[in-house]
């Protein structure tokens, strides 16, 4: 490859003044397409002095990653829940399996307008956690009639 130090280009055959075929425009087309486009080349910068042996380690680096972040099995969903003067409990079932019981629980309370007049609360009910679910206690005071949801969310940060 020529021009080492240029940034990358696409480098394309020129086309003669003289260049003009008839017929239909996909024929037209494809005529240019197979002419120029088909032999054009890329000109990468210092592409030359990549080895095999590193595009391999590129190439496992890329798939650990990958690897990491599907192990991460990001879920999120929203539960209905009503302003009441007890707390309700709700079981959690993901749509996918988590690798082990071993993941993070977060979740919000999403008002549908206005603000909440007292504090409500929520909490994962010891020894429920499994790969396929968890059961968790929400407390929406019976005043908090404008919180209607609450989002969930599990994921495996340790596999980062």
């Amino acid at each position: 490859m020529q021009n080492q130090s240029s940034p990358a280009q696409l480098l394309f055959p020129t086309v003669p003044a003289n260049y003009c075929p008839e017929g239909k425009w996909s024929d037209i087309l494809n005529s240019f397409i197979q002419l120029y486009l088909n032999n054009g080349t890329v000109n990468i910068p210092f592409l030359n002095q990549v080895t095999p042996q590193q595009i391999t380690s590129l190439q496992q680096s890329i798939l650990t990653i990958q690897n990491q972040l599907n192990a991460v099995n990001f879920q999120i969903g929203t539960l209905a829940i009503a302003a009441s003067a007890s707390a309700q409990t709700f079981t959690i079932t993901f749509p996918t399996a988590m690798a082990n019981a071993s993941y993070q629980i977060t979740g919000y309370f999403t008002p549908t307008a206005g603000t909440s007049t007292t504090t409500s609360s929520w909490g994962v009910i010891n020894g429920t956690t499994n790969t396929n679910s968890f059961r968790i206690w929400v407390f929406n005071p019976a005043a908090n009639t404008d919180i209607t949801t609450f989002t969930w969310q599990v994921a495996n940060l340790g596999a980062l």
